[in-house]
Order: structure tokens, then C-alpha cells, then sequence
């Protein structure tokens, strides 16, 4: 279990809880700072290298850094209404198997490829046609997998309205998804990683500024 309190009784994600995560996640490696090739270069190689990277797929390493993810993750999930947690694999994952054991809640994925053989089914776990998804990834930046993963859901009968993300990358992601009418929830901005980073003394003015001009905050 994680060792930091959870303030239940406040909505929101406070400024003392997500600082922690910022520093947790600065702690193990999960943000670094660099000049690091993103999935874009593989068809942009031109592309600028971004400062910044972000890997919370090494949560999993992590056991008490992802137990205090998963709180803030169901401290957010708990007040919106939902059948099942619906992941976007793989990076997220763990983390939606601790919450859907640790709130007794159903858990699918969507597949990223439908399997060839066996069933071929497009989402694994078992459902209802008319159940609402909580849709649930490590990172949006674009949101194109989030749309990707919605499709498939709702082609499946299933009904979407809720989107729960731990970090926004506030690179318009957001902004997309809600003009299709879809609700997003995020634990944690770019913007307040960044912030807290240069306040700690982890970054200084001239990385914190051209982390910020590249994202273009």
C-alpha cells in the first residue's frame, strides 16, 4: 500500500497530492528530461526531439508509486457513474487491474489488433451491449488511440461518456475529445509537473522554458 494520506472529502486532486506524484514520479525515472525520438519520428524523422519524456510504464516496478496512481485514479472514478473500467493497453494496464481489484469492478480491453485466431474478438473480458466504459490510459497528448479504443467499444454496444487519464500532455487531446461530446478527467497537467519541478530545483528556468516552448503551453 502507498504511505500518502488521500483527502477524500475534496473532489479535486489537491495541490499536496499531485505534487507528490510529481516527485514520485521524478523519484523512480518516470519523467525525464533529455532530447528523447517520439512515435511521431517514426514518420516524421525531421521532427524536433522532445525534451521531455514520459514512461509510466515503469510504474509497475513501482508497487507503492502505483498504489498511490490507482487512489488518485479512484478518488476521480468514484464519483462518476460507470459499469466497467475500460483500458487502453498496454501502459495502463496494471493499473486498472489493481483498480478493478481493489473496487471490485469489472475490467475490459479493447485489443489494439483483433485476434486472428480462437475467438476473434475485439475487446477481451466479458460485458453487456449497453453498459457504460470508463475509459482509462497513462498519458493523453492527441487522443487519436483514445478515439481508436472508443470505436471499438461503442461499435461492441457499449456506451462511453468518461474518459480518466493520469497525465495530460495539454497538447489538444482534451480539447478533442470534449468537442466530440466526451468527458475527460486528469489527475495531472504537464503545466503542474513542470511547475513543481522548477520550484523543487529539479529543472531549472532555461530547461523549464524550453520544455514549455516545445509543448507550446
Amino acid at each position: 500500500m502507498h504511505d500518502y494520506p488521500i483527502d477524500l472529502s475534496v473532489a479535486e486532486i489537491t495541490p499536496d497530492e499531485y505534487n507528490r506524484l510529481a516527485d514520485l514520479y521524478f523519484e523512480i525515472g518516470a519523467v525525464k528530461f533529455g532530447a528523447f525520438k517520439l512515435k511521431q519520428h517514426e514518420t516524421d524523422p525531421t521532427a524536433p526531439l522532445s525534451p521531455i519524456y514520459l514512461n509510466l510504464r515503469i510504474l509497475r516496478s513501482y508497487p507503492s508509486v502505483m498504489s498511490y496512481t490507482c487512489a488518485l485514479l479512484d478518488k476521480i472514478s468514484c464519483r462518476l457513474s460507470f459499469d466497467l473500467y475500460a483500458d487502453i493497453p498496454t501502459a495502463v494496464t496494471p493499473l486498472v487491474a489493481v483498480l478493478a481489484y481493489t473496487t471490485s469492478r469489472p475490467m475490459i480491453s479493447p485489443r489494439k489488433d483483433t485476434k486472428g485466431y480462437g475467438l476473434g474478438v475485439e475487446i477481451d473480458g466479458d460485458f453487456k451491449a449497453g453498459q457504460t466504459a470508463l475509459l482509462i490510459d497513462d498519458v493523453v497528448s492527441l487522443a487519436y488511440s483514445k478515439f481508436e479504443a472508443i470505436e471499438k467499444l461503442e461499435h461492441a454496444g457499449l456506451k462511453v461518456r468518461d474518459l480518466l487519464m493520469v497525465v495530460d500532455r495539454q497538447q489538444g487531446g482534451v480539447q478533442a475529445l470534449e468537442e466530440k461530446g466526451y468527458l475527460t478527467h486528469t489527475v495531472i497537467t504537464l503545466s503542474q509537473l513542470l511547475n513543481r519541478y522548477l520550484e523543487t530545483g529539479k529543472i531549472d528556468r532555461a530547461r523549464y522554458d524550453e520544455v514549455r516552448r516545445y509543448m507550446g503551453l
